[in-house]
């Protein structure tokens, strides 16, 4: 069961969206590997133990996949929030084994749509957000998903720490 008090959601972009960034494995950028380090921690130490990911490519997953870095060392949670069984079809094999590993060592999984319907993704956001308090997201104005999400949360009233805007004091 999942308690929006004490969880928090992630929402970011698919790696050609993040501006700059090129990486034929899907790697991610190592200053925001240290910020989604940062906000997971402050998320922990304000209470929250449980962290939800959508597992698409890019920021989703490299959000799951520190948290079950951090989850060696913290008693924290993993759900995968899956808008339909088939997500990773078509998938390089690099990415896709990323996404099988975090599946397989995720404390819930969530398929939302055994198919893909048009508007899961949608459904798949608003699932996260109604299911926490907090939002950790990559959000720089670029139109899509990850706008929605932005919107809904504010919408919502949940606690939104946009890790982007951190970014752009932070030294790379």
């Amino acid at each position: 069961m999942l308690y929006p008090s004490k969880t928090c959601c992630f929402s970011g972009y698919r790696p050609e969206k993040i501006i700059g960034w090129k990486s034929p494995n899907g790697s991610a950028p190592q200053h925001i590997l240290n910020l989604l380090d940062k906000s997971i921690l402050n998320a922990y130490e304000n209470g929250y133990t449980t962290f939800i990911s959508g597992m698409s490519k890019g920021f989703d997953i490299w959000a799951a996949q520190k948290v079950i870095e951090l989850k060696k060392e913290y008693p924290i949670n993993l759900y995968c929030a899956i808008p339909f069984k088939a997500q990773s079809r078509g998938w390089n094999n690099h990415l896709k084994n990323q996404y099988d590993m975090i599946l397989s060592v995720a404390d819930f999984i969530y398929y939302l749509n055994d198919e893909y319907k048009r508007g899961c993704y949608h459904v798949r956001n608003r699932f996260m957000i109604n299911s926490s308090s907090r939002l950790i997201c990559w959000f720089n104005g670029i139109s899509g998903g990850t706008e929605f999400t932005y919107n809904y949360a504010i919408k919502r009233g949940i606690y939104i720490d946009n890790i982007f805007e951190e970014s752009l004091y932070a030294v790379h």
